[in-house]
This record gives structure tokens, C-alpha cells and sequence, in this order.
């Protein structure tokens, strides 16, 4: 599916610059960590709390805003003095308790949801914290950024509707506001520990065209059964159409999250885990979409921190680096839904997002699903094609009913397999099952709804099975090769196995997605006609029919009840 961008391509290099609508900057959390100079960040923010009876409040005018910036004393702090009342660096700390602070922005404006804050703590070599059952633990803090002869500040960062390159600079501009030395938390003292723990990259799109995001052929649906592991703790699809007071309200809260392996099958130059979701405010119904910009869903893209074991730095080029990703994440669901990338009657202006172009070296990419769906489907053919082994069978069987997490151990014990047998079925279906730190599941939640309606239609699956594994035996008895054999599989896994045979062949390929995974068919069984040696043209002259898989004609045949027409083109033009 394409993108209309005036005529225009949407997909680019690397190195290409593209004017695409500008996404919005949401929420961020980060952790900024200073030790350039010891805890005296902190001995200022006591200072300047004391001084004035608790909290510090004041304006600031930055970044195109004016702010009111609070410093005080937050509740719930539960650090423990050090021993002796001096840290394992020396620095004496001659407090009963241990405070920590928050300086709080709000901008002015109409809607008050641009907001930073930050918390301030202090940290040293094995510092202790008293949990909420009163016992004291040792806290997790790095040792290169606190050790014996160093202590440390960390600042948890946290906002929305900022730039996430602004947060630094509005922390520096806050702690001169109201008196601490702004140089102590200056970008050029961020120690290499800190760290990005949120991002979030949204537009607001027209709820008009937004349905082609989370509808059942949609890339967020595609996503989910395609790349997501069938029993990963991290698999994650919700599709809910009914808002809190139980009104249908159609891609109310629709997300897809994917870890860094998955997002890789189809962004190779992607790393980081995201959940990218289409969304409606709580009471959007109640809202007129032709006044109000929050009667329209958004589609937003975030970092998923929680997804991984890393956590990438708060430096400026990092920052770049992950708002590259999650904006190219985004463009590339918008253009597989083929929306329009450009500012424009796709998009709604709201408070925070402006509806604009902007210059971005972020490209738009086919989400290919329908290649990896057919490489899915080929890998369940040939199982079934061949005839499973009843321990194969046994396996499977086990995989797409049980609801929990599974181990070889369990098959065995229910299927009454020795643990060896099972092992080694799990080694023949490697390419069907993941098998990782002692657990199987299936490759993908799509997977295994073929393996399902496989199973499920057991005597069509051996029927099937029988004719495809006889007709390949057939060929080869009759002294053809490979090649034959799997053009034969090709015909029979496409129900034209009879194509060829007449004056006027016809490929009848069904139902099928999209007009790409015609061509994909079609070109997959002319390099085997070609394997096998064939006259190209005899090929090239059949007649592909097939009827395109839309909700919008399932509408139509709901409501009007038309009569759909195949579609039809000679194989030669389909491989061009």
C-alpha cells in the first residue's frame, strides 16, 4: 500500500532529508547523574530550602515560555543517614534525616500539560534506604558512579509536551531560578550512567482515515500475529473497542509491543523494544471531532524500557538517535496503513501538536508482513506436508492448547515420550518453535493459529498432506528432480496444481491480501517453473485470477450484498 505524498515516494536512504508531519514530543523519564561535584547539589538544595520555610517558588521565562518553577520537599523520603554521619568519600553529612527535593515546572499556557520535574537524591558508596516494611537495604547505585572516594547526585527526570533535548537545558535554567548553581547539572557533567527510561512519539490523526491503522488487516494487528512470540513474557496485543462506560467507540485502545528481537525481523537497523499504539482520550465520544481536536485518536510510538536488559545514555546524540527510531517506527506504520506522511487533512492540530512539516532524516519503510507471513506459512506447509511424527503431533498439539508456559519436561510427562524423543521433535521443528531457557513456544502468534486450524481440520491437513507428499513421490519415481517436486508443492499449496495442464492455463490464487502478495505468489512458482527448466513464455501466458481480501468490500457485502468480480492479469505483467 502507498502513501500519498504529492506524487512523491515515501520511502528513502539514510543519508535521504524528508519533510514528513512532525511528530509530537510526549512523555519522557529519564535518570541524569552528576559527580563532577560530589553531593553539593544537594547541600544547595537544603540550603535554599531552609532558607526559605520549605519550598522556593519563582518564575522563569525559557524556551518560548514562562514558567513557574517550585523547589521543595516532596514526601515519602526514606534514605538512611550514613555511619558515623560521613560517607564511605568522606563528605560529612551531619543530618537525623536524609531529605530529598523536587523542582517542579509548569509552563503557562491554555492547557497546563507541559510540565517537568525533578528529583533530586543524594548518592554514595552503599547507600541504604529503609523499605516500606521498615527493613533497611542496600541500594543499587552504580560504583562508577559512586565508590569509596566519590559520592553523587541523581536526578529522575520525568515530563510531557517538552523536546526531549530541552529537559537538560530547563533543569540548568530551573536550579539558577531559584538559587542553586546551575553549573552542577550542567550536559557537559552527565555521567555515562545516565539514562533514558520513557519516550514517546505521537501525531494526532483525522479519526476520518485513522481506521486503516487498527483495522484487522492493519500494520498494528499485522505486527502483533506476525512478529510476536506466541508465549513471550513480553508479547503484547490489546484491541479494545469499548471505552470506560462500555461505549463502542472503534480503535478506542488498540498497542502492538514488540522486544528488540522481534522489532529487527522487520526494522533490521532498529534496536530498541517500542509499543506503538492508537488511542482515544477517556470521554472522546462526548467530543465533536468537527470542533475538537481530542475527539480524534492518536498514534504514538514509545521507548519500552522495561522490555530489556540495556538502558540507553541521556546524552544529546542518544536523545537524536531514539527519536529517530520511534519517528521512523511511526512513519512506517502510517505509510503502511497508506496514510499520508505530510502535514495536511490526515492530521489534527491540537495544543501540543501542530499539524506541520518538519525536516527529519527519519524514513518511511514497508513493514513487509506479507513476506514473513508467507515464510511463516511455507515452514506449517512443510511440516504438514510431509506427515508429522506422532511425537511431532503430540508436540504441537500441546503448544496451541496449553495457556501457561510450557517445558519439554511437561511434554514429556503428558504425552508419555521420553524426554530424548521430545528433544529431538523439538530439533526437527527448530524452524516452528522457539526453545529458550527452558521453555517452547511457537515462533509467532500467527504460527500457531495455523498450527491450530491445522490440527483443528485434521482430515483436510492429511488429505493434503497425502496429496502433496505422493504427488512429490510420484514425480521423483518418475525419475524428476527437486526442482519438479517443488513446483508440484507450489501448484498444490495454491490449489493450481491442474494450471498448466490446457490450451489456456489459470492461475486461481483465492483470497489474498494485497496485490504485492500476488506478485510474491506468483513469482515464488515462476522461479520454480524456471528451476525446472522450463519455457519461460508457456509460464508467463497463464491468466492469475483472485479476489482482494478488504473490509471495506466485507462492508459492502454485508450491506449491499454485491457480486465481487476477480480480479485477472496475465503472469507476465505481474512480474515485472
Amino acid at each position: 500500500m502507498t502513501a500519498a505524498l504529492d506524487d512523491s515516494d515515501t520511502t528513502s536512504t539514510a543519508d535521504d532529508i524528508n519533510r514528513f508531519v512532525e511528530p509530537q514530543s510526549h512523555e519522557f523519564a529519564a535518570n541524569f547523574n552528576f559527580n563532577q561535584f560530589g553531593l553539593q547539589p544537594w547541600f544547595a538544595c537544603d540550603t535554599i530550602v531552609k532558607e526559605h520555610n520549605g519550598a522556593r517558588k519563582t518564575q522563569l521565562d525559557a524556551l518560548g515560555d514562562t514558567w513557574t518553577v517550585t523547589l521543595y520537599v516532596p514526601d515519602g523520603c526514606n534514605l538512611v543517614p550514613p555511619a558515623d554521619n560521613e560517607t564511605p568519600a568522606g563528605t560529612e553529612i551531619a543530618h537525623d534525616t536524609i531529605r530529598e527535593f523536587r523542582i517542579r515546572l509548569e509552563a503557562h499556557d491554555s492547557v497546563g500539560e507541559r510540565t517537568a520535574n525533578f528529583h533530586i537524591r543524594p548518592r554514595w558508596h552503599r547507600q541504604e534506604g529503609e523499605n516500606k516494611y521498615g527493613y533497611t537495604t542496600t541500594l543499587g547505585v552504580p560504583q562508577s558512579l559512586a565508590n569509596r572516594s566519590t559520592d553523587a547526585v541523581n536526578v529522575r527526570v520525568s515530563g510531557s509536551n517538552i523536546a526531549f533535548d530541552n529537559y537538560n537545558t530547563l533543569l540548568t535554567l530551573a536550579a539558577g531560578a531559584v538559587g542553586i548553581n546551575s553549573h552542577y547539572f550542567s550536559a557537559e557533567h552527565l555521567h555515562d550512567t545516565s539514562n533514558v527510561q520513557a519516550m514517546a512519539r505521537p501525531v494526532r490523526v483525522n479519526e476520518d482515515v485513522s481506521g486503516a491503522i487498527h483495522s484487522r488487516t492493519g500494520p498494528l494487528v499485522q505486527l502483533a500475529h506476525v512478529l510476536e512470540d506466541d508465549r513471550s513474557g513480553y508479547r503484547k496485543l490489546v484491541q479494545n473497542d469499548d471505552n470506560e462506560k462500555g461505549h463502542a467507540v472503534p480503535g478506542y485502545y488498540h498497542s502492538v509491543t514488540l522486544g528488540p528481537k522481534r522489532i529487527q525481523e522487520v526494522l533490521p537497523t532498529h534496536n530498541l523494544p517500542k509499543e506503538t499504539k492508537h488511542y482515544y482520550i477517556k470521554d472522546s465520544d462526548e467530543r465533536s471531532p468537527d470542533t475538537d481536536p481530542l475527539a480524534h485518536p492518536k498514534l504514538e510510538v514509545s521507548y519500552q524500557a522495561s522490555r530489556w536488559n540495556k538502558s540507553p545514555n541521556a546524552d544529546a546524540d542518544t536523545l537524536a538517535d531514539m527519536q529517530h527510531e520511534l519517528d521512523e517506527m511511526l512513519y512506517s506504520v502510517l505509510h503502511t496503513a497508506g496514510l499520508n506522511l505530510r502535514a495536511g487533512d490526515t492530521y489534527v492540530e491540537d495544543a501540543y501538536f501542530s499539524n506541520e512539516n518538519y525536516t527529519t532524516t527519519a524514513t518511511a519503510i514497508d513493514l513487509d508482513l506479507t513476506q514473513i507471513r508467507h515464510e511463516q506459512e511455507s515452514v506449517v506447509f512443510k511440516h504438514f506436508g510431509d506427515g508429522l511424527a506422532p511425537t511431532d503431533k503430540d508436540t504441537l498439539e500441546m503448544l496451541v492448547t496449553d495457556g501457561g508456559r510450557i517445558s519439554p519436561q511437561d511434554i514429556a510427562e503428558t504425552t508419555g515420550r521420553h524426554e530424548d524423543t521430545v528433544y529431538d521433535a523439538l530439533g526437527r521443528m527448530h524452524d516452528l518453535v522457539e526453545h529458550t531457557y527452558g521453555e517452547v513456544s511457537l515462533k509467532s502468534t500467527y504460527t500457531s493459529q495455523l498450527v491450530a486450524d491445522a490440527l483443528e481440520q485434521a482430515e483436510d491437513a492429511v488429505a493434503r498432506a497425502t496429496k502433496t507428499a505422493a504427488t512429490a513421490v510420484n514425480k521423483s519415481k518418475r525419475g524428476l528432480d527437486e526442482a519438479t517436486s517443488a513446483f508440484y508443492a507450489w501448484c498444490s499449496k495454491h490449489g493450481v496444481d491442474n494450471a498448466f495442464g490446457g490450451d489456456s492455463p489459470t492461475i486461481d490464487l483465492g483470497e489474498v491480501d494485497s496485490i504485492k502478495e500476488v506478485r510474491e505468489i506468483i513469482r515464488m512458482g515462476f522461479n520454480h517453473w524456471q528451476a525446472m527448466g522450463r519455457e519461460d513464455l508457456t509460464f508467463k501466458q497463464a491468466t492469475v485470477e483472485w479476489v482482494k481480501v478488504d473490509e471495506q468490500d466485507d462492508l459492502n457485502y454485508l450491506t449491499r450484498a454485491p457480486q465481487r468480480q476477480p480480479h485477472a492479469q496475465r503472469a507476465f505483467s505481474l512480474l515485472k
